[in-house]
């Protein structure tokens, strides 16, 4: 059943409209956010894929120090294929980040990709925007010369706003448009941060009721302190997605995520929250070990009182 705080928040999704076509979703990120431009995934910063920390380059291992943390889904080489690729477009007025995702093992030179996401923020109103280009029937994507997304007409190179919201990025980015994980940490002065900004989806295939941005602040948490913990609609039901379920216990030992190897199943690896903390695990647990646990019991029963639950603050105009 649904919590009565999460039923008065879904009264403020907008009501179902017309499917939004490539050029119009185009226009409105353009308005929301800015132009986008064309790219080249050859700019982008290979994230690296390490065994024991060693780097792997001539394969994809079946398990590894940082696995991506993302199904690619069947027939791929699974979570610890090397070359994907970070590639930050941000400007003084707009954030933008590109990731150039490979599922299967080509070599470095390789500019053929599964999948090509691009997140594009406006960091003084939170509008945001979600592209995604992906290999259809097997046939790879080129990342040569990617074209510019908000200058995209139906062109069928970028999916429509339908099959993004489908893919469901909304489920794990559901606190703040960028996610840190141990993966693309090993990369993370190309990915823009703004984690307390305003917040909110351009488009209305991404309204609340499909990505809900709702947030938790537990008084004297050291969680929230740095990032908000989201709480979306599929984590009432199955705790199986979202910063406030398996992120969480990814991030902080509870749980081991797939495709993970021995040292990323234990300490420091295992506890990847917060980055670059340093100090021995007992000293985590003194003070982080009592928040985690005042988190995973908001995300299994949001409704208690210390949660305290809002609606993530946006003023798109």
């Amino acid at each position: 059943m649904i919590r009565p705080i999460l039923a008065v928040l879904l009264l403020l999704a907008p009501a179902a409209q017309a499917q939004t076509s490539n050029a119009e979703y185009a226009a409105a990120c353009r308005a929301a956010v800015g132009p986008l431009p064309e790219f080249s995934c050859a700019d982008g910063m290979p994230v690296p894929i390490t065994v024991d920390g060693v780097p792997v380059t001539d394969r994809a291992p079946a398990t590894c120090d940082r696995p991506s943390l993302l199904d690619n889904g069947p027939g791929s080489d699974g979570q610890c294929v090397p070359f994907s690729r970070i590639l930050d477009l941000s400007t003084d007025r707009m954030q933008v980040s590109v990731m150039c995702r490979q599922k299967v093992f080509r070599s470095l030179a390789s500019m053929e990709f599964d999948e090509i996401d691009v997140i594009a923020h406006n960091p003084d109103t939170g509008a945001t925007c979600w592209f995604q280009a992906s290999a259809e029937e097997g046939v790879p994507v080129s990342g040569v010369r990617v074209p510019a997304p908000t200058a995209a007409l139906d062109d069928r190179f970028w999916k429509t706003p339908q099959e993004v919201v489908a893919d469901g990025c909304g489920d794990c980015h559901d606190n703040d448009p960028f996610m840190f994980s141990p993966f693309v940490g090993q990369v993370w002065s190309e990915v823009p941060v703004n984690p307390f900004g305003p917040y909110a989806h351009v488009g209305a295939e991404f309204g609340f009721d499909a990505w809900p941005t709702t947030a938790m602040t537990p008084r004297d948490n050291t969680c929230v302190g740095c990032h908000r913990i989201g709480i979306g609609a599929a984590n009432y039901a199955d705790r199986k997605v979202g910063s406030c379920a398996q992120l969480t216990d990814w991030m902080t030992g509870v749980e081991i995520p797939p495709g993970a190897d021995g040292p990323a199943g234990t300490y420091p690896l295992s506890h990847a929250m917060p980055p670059g903390f340093g100090e021995s695990e007992e000293a985590w647990n003194v003070i982080f070990a009592q928040s985690v646990a005042q988190i995973r019991s908001c995300c299994e029963d949001p409704s208690q009182t210390m949660c305290v639950l809002s609606q993530i603050p946006a003023l798109i105009r």
